[in-house]
């Protein structure tokens, strides 16, 4: 996640100070207006941070005519793992909590967000945050807007194995903000059990051509490390050089969203003042939202979004067979060029191009094509 002032810049959107509006975004990527997310549960994970979060959110959404979280109308809910422990200056996570929290109402603004802190921001701490997130009743998504470095142990039932013990629910990752030097790759981005979200640049606000968004330069992806590459992503490849570029090995994003500080930021208010805010950890929670309108849609269709992604072995099979089976709908848009190479040497996985490609995945969603498939 990255912070820059207000008061210096000017950027293309019709939000506070120039930055980008719940309506920019919801426009931006064809999210149908009469999908709310009514009826949905999401989660955000996080590690402790100060301020107040509730007060700050409904700050955002009066700013933004979005419906306010009280008791009457109880859609932001907080499970404190830390119980209320003091939070270190230097490890404040009040800004990741007010983008996540935000931006996840800003997309879906009846859905109900729980916003789950760890006790800690130790990975055993956040995984078994992760744990009580998914387990709550109903959930549809679990948004995840941090990461750590790759690490032998992640595909073990102490974390991977986390993650398929919960096949109904769809869990989201950031997938990095220092580009891919070959070997920053993150997890749990990295797991196949979760959709990565790599980050983009918004150079228009009509998405109509391939100028209209990028690769954003400091978005993660790659090959994993550990992580072997899942059946989804094998079928989908085929006989690519995308495939023998991986050699085997998971390839990071699956999706991705706006993300780019310098040219498309999101308003966020926190503390009490409006910073400008981008990262993948922005892209996550928005994707849990674009989850809780497709539950939504599916369940005004007498369906179960948590049945459909059980049945066809979890949600990124859903995705990739989605983009096949759509490619002349554009159920996401393709975005084909950028770079974020952070090495000095060539590195092929890391261009934009037609298709997929290891740094903006399958590409950004277009939302009302993407339902036809649920």
């Amino acid at each position: 996640m990255a912070t820059r002032s207000l008061a210096v810049n000017r950027w293309i959107g019709t939000g506070i100070g120039t930055t980008l509006s719940p309506a920019d975004i919801r426009t931006h990527y064809n999210m149908p207006s009469a999908l709310t997310g009514a009826g949905q549960v999401l989660a955000v994970v996080t590690a402790p941070g100060s301020g107040s979060i509730a007060s700050d959110l409904n700050t955002f959404s009066a700013f933004y005519r979005l419906p306010l979280c009280n008791t009457v109308n109880p859609c932001f809910q907080k499970i404190d793992l830390s119980n209320g422990r003091a939070v270190s200056r230097s490890n404040d996570w009040a800004s990741e909590i007010a983008l996540d929290v935000q931006w996840a109402h800003a997309v879906a603004p009846a859905a109900t967000i729980y916003l789950v802190v760890a006790a800690s921001s130790s990975l055993t701490d956040m995984f078994a945050a992760v744990k009580k997130a998914a387990a709550l009743p109903g959930v549809a998504a679990v948004s995840m807007s941090w990461g750590t470095a790759e690490f032998s142990a992640e595909t073990s039932a102490s974390f991977d194995g986390v993650f398929a013990g919960y096949p109904g629910v769809v869990f989201l990752a950031a997938a990095g903000d220092s580009g891919n030097n070959g070997n920053n790759q993150i997890y749990p981005a990295a797991s196949p059990f979760v959709t990565a979200v790599g980050g983009t640049s918004i150079k228009s606000l009509t998405l109509t051509s391939n100028n209209s968004e990028v690769a954003w330069s400091m978005g993660g992806g790659g090959a994993s490390i550990f992580e072997v590459m899942p059946r989804y992503q094998v079928g989908y490849l085929g006989n690519s050089s995308i495939l023998s570029l991986n050699h085997g090995k998971r390839a990071i994003p699956d999706v991705a969203y706006n993300a780019d500080t310098m040219t498309s930021p999101v308003g966020v208010y926190v503390n009490g003042a409006w910073s400008a805010i981008g990262g993948t950890s922005a892209g996550s929670p928005q994707w849990a939202g674009i989850v809780a309108l497709m539950a939504q849609h599916m369940q005004q269709n007498g369906a179960s979004l948590s049945t459909m992604v059980i049945g066809n072995s979890g949600f990124n099979n859903l995705i990739y067979q989605a983009k096949i089976i759509q490619s002349a709908s554009s159920s996401f848009f393709d975005v084909t060029s950028g770079t974020n190479r952070m090495g000095r040497g060539v590195c092929a996985l890391c261009v934009a191009g037609p298709g997929y490609d290891d740094v903006t995945g399958l590409g950004v969603p277009n939302v009302g094509n993407i339902l036809g498939y649920f």
